[in-house]
C-alpha cells in the first residue's frame, strides 16, 4: 500500500507543476499571436506525457481557415533524422556500413575511395551543399553536377553542413533497398509508428489540415511562399509532417524501437564537429545536451529536439516565415526549467502614426527599410532577409530584447532620425533618405547577364509604386526582378507560373525581341507583373 500512497502523491505533487508550465506557455504564445508573430503547432512533453500542445494561425489564409494540432507542414531539414535512421537500421541489417567508400556505390565518383557513408552523414565529405531545385531532379542530373564541383576540403578533415551528401544517400538507399527513398521511409518508420500524417510530394497533398507555407502572413493580407515543383529537396529536406507524428518518432528513438540503444548512442555522438552526430544535431539547454534536428525552407520553420537527461521534447513548427519562431524557443526553455524569463509587451500604436513611420533609413552605405503591412512593421536592412518588428512603445520597435529599432523625433515630432541597437550591443544612427534605389531586373535574358549590374527600371511619376521598361530589346533567356543589384531582395515565379514569390523561378523569355516590362509594388507582400512581346 505504502508504495501504491508515494506514487499518487508524486503524481498529485507534479500536475500543479505541469500546470503552471501550460499556463506560462499559453501566454507565451497567445502574446505573439496576437502581434501576429508566430502562426504554427507547439508540443511540449515531459516524460512521455505531453503537457502543452496548442496551434496558432492560419494554415490557409485566404479562406481563414485556422491551424490545429492536425496541421501538416513541411519540415525540410529535419527529414534527414528519417534519412539517417534509414542508413542505421539497414546498417544493423547488415546490408551497408557507414564505413562503406562512397566508390562501392558511385565508382567514378572524385574521391569516392577517400569518404564514407558516415562522412555523408556527418557533414564532413568536403562535398559542396547545393540547393538549387534544378540541379536535384533526379539522380542522373545531381550527380552530373555535384561530381563536376570542387570539393570545400579534404573527406574527413573538416565540417561543413551540405545537403549535397544527403541527396546522395537518398541514391544508396535505393540502390541497397531496390526501393525507391520514399517507400522504404514509409515501410520501415511511418507505418511501423502509425505516422498516418507524414509523408512526401506535399504539393500532392489535399488533406483539409495542409498548412500552406507564406512569406507573408496577417489576418487580412498574404502571400504563399515558393513552392518547389519538385519534391526537394529529396532526402535532405522533402518530408511533411504534424507536432504529433514526430512526437510519436520521438518516443521510438527514446524506446529503442526502431533502432538499437548502441546504434542510437553512436548516432548521437558529435561527429568531428560538436554540434552534429550521425544525422542528428548535438545541442545544450542549461547544460543538458539535447538532440534532434531543425529544419527551415520558404515558408516554413521547424525545430525538434529532446534533453536527453530530462526526457523532454520540444516540437515547433511555423507556417510564416516572419515568425518569430526561432525567438520563442529560448523562451520555451526557461519556462520549462523555471529560469527567469521575459514576455514582450506589444504596445498599440494607431495606423496613421506607423504610416508615417514608413521610409528608407540611411547610415554610410547601408540602407534600412521600414514597411508597414496591415499592422506588421517589416524591417530590412541591405544584404539580409526581411523581418518582423514588435512594437513596445510609440516609437520602439524589436525583434528581441538585443535588437531594436527607434525613433528619435525633433522639435517638430519628426520621425527622420532613429538608432538601430544590433544584436552584439553596437549602436548606429540612421537618418531618412530620399536618395532612393530603384528596382531592375537581372539574368542572361539582359544585356548585362547573371552577373553583371541590374538593368534599372523607370519609376512611373504619377504613381511611384509602378515601375517600368518600354520597348526594351530582351535576349531568349531568363530573368528576376531584384532590388538594388542586392540578391537578398528579388522576386521571381511561383510553381504556378503566375504568381510572384521571393528567390523564386526565373521569369522566362522565350524568344529575343522587344519587351514591355512593368512591375507593380501598389502591394509590396503581393506584387503583380506584366511582360508583353511588342509586335514590331
Amino acid at each position: 500500500m505504502k508504495p501504491i500512497i508515494t506514487c499518487l502523491f508524486l503524481l498529485l505533487a507534479a500536475t500543479p507543476l505541469f500546470s503552471q508550465k501550460a499556463k506560462k506557455l499559453e501566454q507565451l504564445f497567445m502574446t505573439y499571436d496576437k502581434a501576429g508573430l508566430f502562426s504554427g503547432s507547439v508540443l511540449v512533453a515531459e516524460k512521455g506525457k505531453i503537457i502543452f500542445e496548442k496551434s496558432y494561425g492560419y494554415r490557409n489564409a485566404p479562406k481563414k481557415e485556422k491551424n490545429t494540432n492536425n496541421s501538416l507542414y513541411r519540415i525540410f531539414s529535419t527529414t534527414k533524422m528519417f534519412t539517417a535512421t534509414i542508413l542505421l537500421q539497414l546498417e544493423e541489417q547488415g546490408k551497408l556500413s557507414l564505413n562503406d567508400r562512397l566508390s562501392k556505390y558511385y565508382p567514378d565518383f572524385p574521391k569516392g575511395d577517400s569518404i564514407t557513408l558516415a562522412n555523408l552523414l556527418s557533414h564532413t565529405s568536403g562535398i559542396p551543399n547545393e540547393t538549387g531545385s534544378e540541379n536535384t531532379v533526379d539522380e542522373k542530373t545531381f550527380i552530373q553536377y555535384i561530381s563536376a564541383k570542387p570539393f570545400n576540403f579534404s573527406p574527413g578533415k573538416k565540417w561543413d553542413y551540405s545537403n549535397s551528401g544527403y541527396y546522395i544517400l537518398s541514391y544508396i538507399i535505393k540502390k541497397v533497398t531496390g526501393l525507391n527513398y520514399d517507400q522504404v521511409i514509409e515501410n520501415n518508420i511511418l507505418k511501423p509508428l502509425n505516422m498516418n500524417h507524414t509523408g512526401f510530394n506535399f504539393n500532392n497533398v489535399t488533406d483539409q489540415n495542409k498548412a500552406f507555407g507564406y512569406e507573408f502572413l496577417s489576418d487580412n493580407r498574404s502571400n504563399e511562399a515558393l513552392r518547389f515543383k519538385t519534391d526537394h529537396p529529396f532526402g535532405a529536406g522533402a518530408m511533411y509532417s504534424t507536432v504529433e507524428d514526430l512526437f510519436k518518432f520521438n518516443e521510438a528513438l527514446k524506446n529503442y524501437t526502431i533502432l538499437k540503444k548502441e546504434t542510437i548512442e553512436k548516432a548521437f555522438t558529435p561527429y568531428l564537429n560538436d554540434q552534429y552526430g550521425l544525422g542528428f544535431q548535438v545541442s545544450s539547454v542549461f547544460d543538458k545536451k539535447t538532440v534532434g534536428h531543425d529544419g527551415g525552407g520558404p515558408g516554413y520553420r521547424s525545430r525538434y529536439y529532446r534533453v536527453l537527461e530530462d526526457d523532454i521534447c520540444l516540437i515547433v513548427i511555423s507556417n510564416s516565415a516572419l515568425s518569430h519562431t526561432d525567438l520563442i524557443i529560448p523562451k520555451i526553455e526557461k519556462i520549462l526549467y523555471n529560469k527567469p524569463y521575459s514576455i514582450p509587451t506589444p504596445a498599440k500604436v494607431n495606423l496613421t502614426a506607423l504610416k508615417k513611420m514608413e521610409g528608407t533609413y540611411s547610415s554610410g552605405n547601408t540602407n534600412y527599410y521600414v514597411s508597414v503591412v496591415d499592422g506588421q512593421i517589416i524591417f530590412r536592412e541591405d544584404g539580409y532577409s526581411r523581418c518582423s518588428l514588435l512594437p513596445v512603445s510609440n516609437t520602439t520597435f524589436q525583434l528581441d530584447e538585443k535588437f531594436s529599432f527607434t525613433y528619435k523625433p525633433d522639435q517638430n515630432e519628426k520621425l527622420d532620425t532613429a538608432v538601430i541597437r544590433f544584436r552584439d550591443g553596437t549602436e548606429k544612427t540612421v537618418k531618412r533618405t530620399t536618395n532612393i534605389s530603384s528596382w531592375g531586373i537581372v539574368g542572361d535574358a539582359t544585356p548585362n547577364g547573371w552577373d553583371g549590374k541590374d538593368i534599372p527600371l523607370q519609376a512611373d511619376p504619377k504613381n511611384p509604386d509602378i515601375y517600368f521598361l518600354k520597348n526594351y530589346k530582351l535576349s531568349k533567356g531568363r530573368f528576376k526582378f531584384r532590388y538594388n543589384n542586392d540578391w537578398s531582395y528579388n522576386w521571381g515565379l511561383n510553381n504556378d507560373g503566375k504568381s510572384m514569390a521571393l528567390d523564386a523561378y526565373d521569369f522566362l523569355i522565350a524568344e529575343d525581341g522587344s519587351y514591355d516590362i512593368v512591375l507593380d509594388m501598389s502591394n509590396i507582400v503581393k506584387p503583380q507583373y506584366s511582360i508583353k512581346k511588342l509586335d514590331l
